[in-house]
């Protein structure tokens, strides 16, 4: 039901949401983080809570190693992506290159085929 909200409806609710909360859905997005669940999603929704509420946060003692986590976790699994990412686009590169050289070979074949005749 996440994944499927609009951004914008989905940032309107995480303004409205009490502080109380922020804690346990800071929580619940390292964990989706951490077993790489919509990462982008989970990314969105952590920046925005920090930069909205982050003189809350930084205050309340007790978010310290939740945030902590939240870096470490945010960190690798970003890493991750964007190799996995890197390395997708590398090998469609190199798809596309194959797939250029065979059709220009098939032209050329093609041509030279009808020149004998």
């Amino acid at each position: 039901a996440v994944v499927s909200t609009q951004s914008t409806g989905l940032e309107e609710s995480l303004l409205v949401l009490p502080f109380h909360y922020i804690s346990d859905i800071l929580i619940l997005l390292n964990q989706w983080l951490l077993a790489k669940q919509s990462v982008e999603l989970c990314c969105k929704c952590t920046f925005f809570l920090l930069r909205v509420h982050h003189n809350q946060i930084v205050a309340n003692k007790m978010l310290v190693t939740v945030i902590e986590s939240l870096n470490k976790s945010t960190t690798a699994v970003v890493k991750e992506v964007k190799d996995v990412i890197g390395f997708n686009l590398a090998a469609l590169k190199f798809l596309q290159l194959d797939l250029q050289d065979t059709s220009e070979s098939f032209f050329k074949d093609f041509t030279g085929k009808n020149k004998k005749m």
